[in-house]
């Protein structure tokens, strides 16, 4: 997507990506995040998540590959550089849960060259439940 093409009533729905067991494990080491939430399930089983869960940042980087995936709006044409992202965790998400996100515009700013977007997504699992927001700050090319 271009510049141009992030109108204020943009919004976007992405594809729906499962989350495995095999993720965790590969974020986890890949991470150094080795927290028996993530990797325990005797551990998690008592905790009051009631078994294991995804690591946020797991989710989060999920989130925004999803979104360099809309089926109508591809950002390959177009993405230039992510800027920053931030996110805040609303409920947990658990192996096999199946993400999907809505994005809108939050924000833009037209440069000389190219333009700066932040997108606001809601994150939802599989039952329409908020799992987390997140917003991420792009660097597009104009047309």
């Amino acid at each position: 997507m271009y510049f141009e093409e992030f109108t204020d009533d943009f919004k976007e729905k992405s594809k729906g990506r499962t989350i495995t067991e095999a993720d965790i494990v590969l974020f986890s080491t890949m991470t150094g995040a080795h927290n028996s939430l993530f990797l325990d399930e005797e551990f998690s089983s008592k905790t009051s998540f009631g078994g294991r869960i995804a690591p946020g940042y797991l989710t989060a980087s999920m989130a925004t590959g999803l979104i360099y995936l809309f089926p109508s709006a591809p950002f390959e044409k177009g993405f230039v550089a992510l800027l920053g992202s931030s996110f805040k965790a609303k409920k947990s998400v658990k192996i096999g849960d199946t993400i999907t996100c809505e994005s809108t515009v939050k924000e833009k700013r037209e440069r000389q060259e190219d333009g700066i977007v932040t997108l606001h997504s809601d994150v939802f699992n599989q039952n329409g439940d908020k799992v987390m927001e997140v917003e991420h700050t792009i660097m597009v090319k104009k047309q």
